[in-house]
């Protein structure tokens, strides 16, 4: 069976990145950024499927600007040949309602059988925008997916789904959504010529004017008002005494303080 896969990534900053609050409007973040975890996985897990099914055919959407191309670079590095960039530096304030439209609208030009995407993305941790795309395209979904079993004869997939600390087994025909788990696949690390061949690659660009979304606005369902940074972390107070000397010391400090 010949599957059309396509596999939608997100880059976001470094989970070791320092973020801070700059104004109400706008956040400093560390030039730190990588491709969604979640994603990595998704990518695997369609590499994986084609090892399986050589005829089936790869490849990979990301919305938005500049950190955009860099997720799709990385997949051409791991081993998806076919890549598109949708949209420009505007998505980035969009909300990710607006974010699944623009997917959608392309994935309906393509229609592809299976569509993969990370659980959530490695920024928000909304794990929004998969059952969004998969709502507006109305095709079946499963999220948190641990294992996969594609069928070729009956053209179904058997699907393992963790919820709530079990795995629950669903099947499913295509088209069908599915966001990737941990457990699903280990992303491998990307070898130098793909690399290099990544780094290489011309990466095509469609704008959100040609994807026919007049009719909807970035700005949708969900407004960012403000940032607002945590607040500073109060001054340590070391006990003097060594333990277990210093309980006494401890519970007397709790009692002035109200806690006890």
């Amino acid at each position: 069976m010949k599957l059309d896969i396509a596999v939608l990534v997100k880059q976001v900053p470094d989970h070791e990145a320092l973020v801070r609050v700059k104004s109400e409007q706008e956040l400093d973040i560390e030039d730190r950024y990588v491709c969604s975890f979640f994603d990595e996985i998704a990518l695997e897990t369609a590499l994986n499927i084609k090892k399986n099914n050589p005829d089936s055919e790869l490849f990979a959407l990301s919305a938005g600007g500049k950190k955009a191309v860099d997720a799709l670079r990385r997949a051409i590095a791991m081993g998806i040949d076919r890549v598109e960039q949708l949209g420009d530096e505007s998505l980035e304030k969009a909300d990710n309602f607006y974010v699944a439209r623009v997917l959608a609208a392309r994935l309906q030009s393509l229609q592809p059988d299976l569509v993969i995407c990370g659980k959530q993305a490695g920024d928000d941790d909304f794990a929004a925008v998969g059952p969004m795309v998969a709502e507006i395209l109305n095709i079946p979904h499963a999220s948190a997916v641990v294992s996969l079993d594609i069928d070729v004869d009956t053209g179904k997939a058997k699907i393992g789904r963790e919820v709530e600390g079990e795995v629950w087994y669903l099947e499913s025909g295509f088209p069908l959504l599915l966001t990737a788990e941990k457990g699903l696949a280990e992303p491998h690390v990307p070898v130098v010529t793909r690399v290099m061949k990544a780094m290489r690659a011309k990466i095509q660009n469609i704008l959100v004017d040609e994807l026919n979304l007049q009719d909807h606005q970035p700005q949708g369902r969900v407004r960012r008002l403000r940032y607002v940074g945590p607040p500073s972390r109060p001054a340590v107070t070391m006990m003097q005494q060594p333990f277990p000397q210093n309980i006494p010391e401890l519970v007397n400090y709790l009692q002035q303080k109200g806690v006890l």
